[in-house]
């Protein structure tokens, strides 16, 4: 079976919706992400995670393809560092709509949104709903880190506060997946400090939503540790990363067929 879906021909569309596959739909942005990485960190990375964890998937005889990367997402809070492009809201929501019900049409209904970028996460939950309770449109939604929060906390070496943006976690898979067009001469270490009411770790959340500008809160766009990140814990985080999201694309497959547009 073909990873990706834009390799396949209309033809081979249709066959490949008579074995009912997990579509996983990558998420991404395109954002600052400090002077040690590139622009494309989010999309680029998600998209990776996502048909290597379709190859592991077709290794186990489980049915899955990846669609095409939504590049752009909600990023305002990086627009004030240059390259940076934001979608809005609605449009980002639009936009996954369209697609999801194009896949649906086309008989691709066992959709997953992997998401790589935390800016998305609230417009991903309003979307799901969305398609349910105005479509009857089931999917499901999670990013990447969220299939192994337990392990990422035991393979960190910062403390809390030492991955959120530009991270160790981000940098090291970076290192990992494209180790040349890291700038490791540019690593600056910017663990946030304030409030633990309003989070400052992406495995710990604050119990308060504060919105402010990454401008505000980091001169050159880091929030973390990347200095302690590796190439090797690189690698090592995304088998492990990999695996886990694998593991949800085989138990998603046995989940019963969805009735997607139809009453239920």
């Amino acid at each position: 079976m073909k990873v990706n879906l834009g390799n396949y021909t209309w033809e081979e569309v249709k066959d490949l919706s008579d074995k009912d596959p997990v579509v996983l739909l990558p998420l991404g942005a395109f954002e600052q992400h400090g002077k040690h990485l590139p622009l494309k960190v989010d999309e680029f990375m998600v998209n990776n995670i996502a048909n290597e964890s379709v190859k592991k998937s077709h290794q186990k005889n489980i049915n899955a393809v990846v669609a095409p990367v939504i590049w752009s997402g909600y990023s305002p809070h990086h627009m004030d560092f240059p390259g940076t492009i934001s979608i809005k809201d609605e449009t980002l929501t639009n936009v996954i709509l369209d697609i999801v019900e194009s896949l649906v049409k086309n008989k691709l209904e066992r959709i997953l949104i992997l998401n790589g970028h935390g800016g998305n996460i609230a417009i991903l939950k309003n979307v799901g709903q969305k398609l349910k309770y105005d479509k009857n449109i089931y999917i499901a939604t999670a990013s990447y880190w969220d299939f192994a929060m337990k392990e990422i906390n035991e393979w960190r070496d910062s403390d809390l506060g030492g991955i959120n943006h530009a991270c160790e976690m981000e940098t090291a898979l970076m290192l990992h997946m494209q180790e040349e067009i890291v700038k490791k001469d540019k690593i600056v270490d910017n663990p946030l400090k304030r409030s633990s009411y309003t989070g400052v770790d992406l495995l710990s959340g604050g119990s308060v939503g504060v919105s402010a500008s990454f401008k505000e809160l980091s001169d050159h766009g880091v929030i973390g540790s990347p200095s302690l990140a590796s190439k090797k814990k690189g690698t090592e985080l995304y088998e492990i990363i990999t695996d886990k999201v694998s593991d949800f694309i085989e138990d998603f497959s046995k989940w019963a067929k969805p009735l997607n547009g139809k009453n239920e």
